[in-house]
């Protein structure tokens, strides 16, 4: 993996160092507050946050910056060629019930696209990582396997991931439309995506605009780079241009291989529920 090496390498061992560092708050994660939106933050998260965006400011000093926990003023220039996003700890309500579907991820968008993803879970030690156009691989210990999404094409058959602590009867819906009757709840959306690159899951679908773009840099490069694709609930490009922080439109994740089919049968069902639909390119 000559592109992007050095970026590779230092988000891979920043990963397994927050991770570290998260574990050592692991069932006593101190002092946690409700942030604007009602989700919750904890000393882990500022904590893990600011290691990382301290050692990402000194390895590369002149590329932006977007982290979960650090305050909007670091929010990049629209024009940044590349921008870094961080989430310290994805699964933050699994994590203070000490249910171990949390992880670090760490994302690096270039003109705009996500180009390279890590996610970390520090409980089961499971690094994978991606490069788009060069590949996907899951490390524990000495064993390094290279990841491919799998290749069912009959909806129906799909395997979908789904939030664990937020049950949505939007989404049950779609799925039920879908023929998908095969649901694994899940925590983290690093974690849901993780499930799509080893093979063991077709399809995510978040019909709200309540994940970020450090929700899903990570795990989107790493889902390109395994073959897979995301996009909003209409199928266009997620923004990464930074103009606004939320996936409005929602996220549609899946193996790529009837992207478009999913996309045609859940778009007519949440029109207008997401809001005016933007113009493309916009």
């Amino acid at each position: 993996m000559a592109r992007f090496r050095k970026e590779l390498e230092t988000a891979c061992r920043l990963a397994r160092e927050a991770g570290r560092l998260l574990m050592k708050f692991y069932g006593a994660a101190g002092r946690v507050v409700e942030k604007e939106g009602g989700s919750p933050q904890s000393e882990a998260d500022r904590a893990v946050n600011a290691y990382i965006v301290e050692a990402l400011r000194a390895a590369f000093p002149r590329d932006g910056l977007l982290a979960e926990e650090s305050p909007d003023t670091m929010r990049p220039d629209p024009e940044s060629v590349r921008v870094w996003m961080v989430d310290p700890l994805d699964g933050t309500r699994e994590f203070l019930e000490g249910v171990g579907q949390f992880v670090v991820q760490i994302g690096l968008v270039y003109r705009g696209r996500p180009v390279l993803g890590v996610v970390y879970q520090p409980v089961t030690e499971k690094l994978y990582y991606g490069l788009v156009g060069e590949g996907a691989y899951l490390e524990r210990g000495a064993r390094v396997e290279r990841l491919r999404v799998s290749a069912r094409q009959e909806v129906s058959a799909f395997r979908a991931v789904v939030s664990r602590s937020h049950a949505s009867p939007l989404t049950a819906r779609l799925l039920e439309v879908l023929g998908v009757r095969q649901v694994v709840p899940t925590g983290s959306v690093g974690l849901k995506v993780a499930a799509l690159v080893e093979g063991e899951a077709e399809l995510y679908v978040h019909p709200s605009g309540h994940t970020n773009l450090w929700d899903t840099a990570a795990p989107e490069a790493l889902l390109v780079a395994a073959g897979g694709l995301m996009t909003d609930c209409f199928g266009r490009p997620l923004d990464y241009r930074g103009r606004d922080v939320e996936n409005r439109y929602g996220l549609l994740a899946s193996n790529g291989t009837v992207h478009g089919e999913i996309v045609a049968r859940i778009a007519p069902l949440i029109e207008g529920v997401l809001g005016p639909t933007r113009a493309a390119g916009q």
